[in-house]
């Protein structure tokens, strides 16, 4: 509502028309001073049709915003029911929680929403500022962590930070970028997010049970993981929801072993209730441990053994290692990799995401059989064979043996072809052969160019021995 203040002490209120001025007092006004009376009156209604139009327009715009905004979520929804993926059997059933944080959030996550968190009816994302991001709410993963412990403890520096300016407060140092080469295990110690990263597991798990205390799984990845959806409800609905599981890629710090965080792990309702009221009836001693140790995946381990739920050991079902860096004749104690079940990858650029996400689309649309799983063999034979048939510039596939410098690509090909066993060959930044005898597809790296022995690429694949039963069944 518009108050126009007059100065013959009347005040006119517009709603679009306007009322008209007491005629008592108008025209006594009108006869003494016409030649005012007349600009009050051409200025009021020029200020009330200039509200009226602004007010209309604006009305106009954000019905019109609203309108798109709604037409193109509808549009988006449609086309999620219409993926592959989206309405597998447990799909319903199953949350996942994707981990991420301010320094990375606007280079890695995106492609996820585009991709992998399409696939589910449900899904949570979290890091450590609470915001809406292109149209999703990411919650704040350190919401209820001890405020005295926010407000002055040197870990939190970045969040107090976030919270007085959001991510425009961030350094461009301290951007994670778009993130061409693979991380480490080991995190980046020097990064204030990654030092933030380890406070976020605990309270994760137990905001996620308060939001959704009803699923039967919760499957927890972060946003460089990767996970095989079609095969992951596979394994879920081998296992009874009602029993405490916590399944992942093991991995020991001293005596705990826990799921690898990155790797992706996957807990029943169950064991989350558990752990959940672990954390609550003990946070002070949980926060205190986790200020001493340096791994959020690992304290969280300690948290569900704690709270009664060991963890099954799922490797290589789920493992850590990149889709381009594999080791495919690993084996360990009665699994090898080569014929297990494969649900994760990890250490994924943002192109290799949408790359395997597009190939997975693609290969559920062709089986048309939610029942078809994936082992890793499969991955070798049908993702990776196909990329590796010419040479890469700007390509790294991580050959490491050493043969010295060389004038180009070629003559490094001629090196391996001398090698029996060489299955691949490149040329380094610095002008030197390297060739190798693993067969790695590789990423993303400027100024250096790979190749393959296209042949012996494939003669790797038929020349492993059998796998018993086609492949090795599910880890429960």
């Amino acid at each position: 509502m518009l108050l126009i203040d007059m100065d013959y002490g009347e005040k006119i209120r517009a709603h679009g028309q306007v009322r008209r001025v007491s005629e008592r007092n108008g025209v006594h006004r009108l006869k003494k001073r016409p030649s005012r009376r007349i600009t009050y009156v051409v200025v009021s209604a020029i200020c009330l049709l200039f509200f009226w139009l602004t007010h209309r327009s604006s009305e106009y715009t954000s019905k019109r915003r609203t309108w798109s905004i709604a037409n193109h979520g509808g549009a988006r929804e449609q086309a999620n029911h219409e993926l592959p993926c989206r309405n597998m059997p447990g799909a319903n059933e199953t949350l996942v929680i994707l981990k991420t944080g301010s320094t990375e959030i606007h280079d890695k996550l995106p492609v996820h929403l585009n991709t992998t968190l399409r696939c589910y009816p449900h899904y949570m994302i979290f890091s450590d500022y609470e915001e809406e991001f292109q149209g999703h709410h990411i919650y704040d993963a350190l919401e209820h962590v001890n405020q005295n412990t926010k407000a002055s403890h040197a870990d939190f520096a970045l969040w107090r930070r976030l919270q007085e300016g959001g991510r425009a407060a961030l350094q461009p140092h301290e951007l994670s970028g778009t993130a061409a080469r693979a991380g480490s295990n080991f995190g980046k110690q020097e990064n204030p997010g990654w030092k933030l990263d380890k406070w976020k597991f605990l309270p994760m798990v137990n905001r996620t049970l308060a939001e959704y205390p009803s699923m039967r799984w919760y499957v927890f990845v972060e946003v460089d993981t990767y996970i095989l959806s079609q095969t992951l409800h596979n394994y879920l609905n081998t296992l009874d929801w009602q029993k405490s599981y916590y399944i992942g890629g093991q991995i020991w710090i001293g005596d705990i072993i826990f799921a690898h965080g990155g790797t992706g792990f996957a807990v029943s309702r169950p064991a989350m209730e558990k752990v959940v009221r672990e954390f609550q009836q003990n946070q002070e001693s949980w926060e205190s441990f986790t200020d001493i140790h340096w791994a959020g995946d690992c304290i969280l381990g300690k948290a569900f053994a704690d709270s009664g739920t060991p963890m099954t050991q799922a490797w290589p079902i789920w493992q850590g290692d990149d889709i381009g860096k594999m080791t495919y004749d690993r084996a360990e104690g009665p699994h090898r990799l080569w014929c297990a079940p494969s649900v994760s990858y990890h250490h994924l650029t943002p192109h290799v995401v949408q790359d395997m996400w597009d190939w997975e689309m693609e290969w559920i649309r062709n089986t048309s059989d939610y029942s078809k799983i994936l082992h890793h063999k499969d991955v070798y034979r049908e993702y990776v064979l196909p990329r590796i048939g010419e040479p890469r510039r700007d390509w790294d596939n991580h050959a490491d043996q050493d043969h010295g410098p060389v004038d180009d690509l070629e003559t490094c090909r001629a090196i391996c072809v001398k090698h029996e066993d060489c299955l691949q060959y490149m040329l380094n930044q610095d002008g030197r052969c390297m060739i190798g005898q693993k067969p790695n597809l590789g990423e993303k790296m400027k100024g250096i160019e790979s190749g393959w022995m296209s042949d012996r690429m494939r003669k790797f694949y038929d020349n492993q021995n059998p796998c018993r039963n086609g492949g090795e069944a599910f880890i429960t």
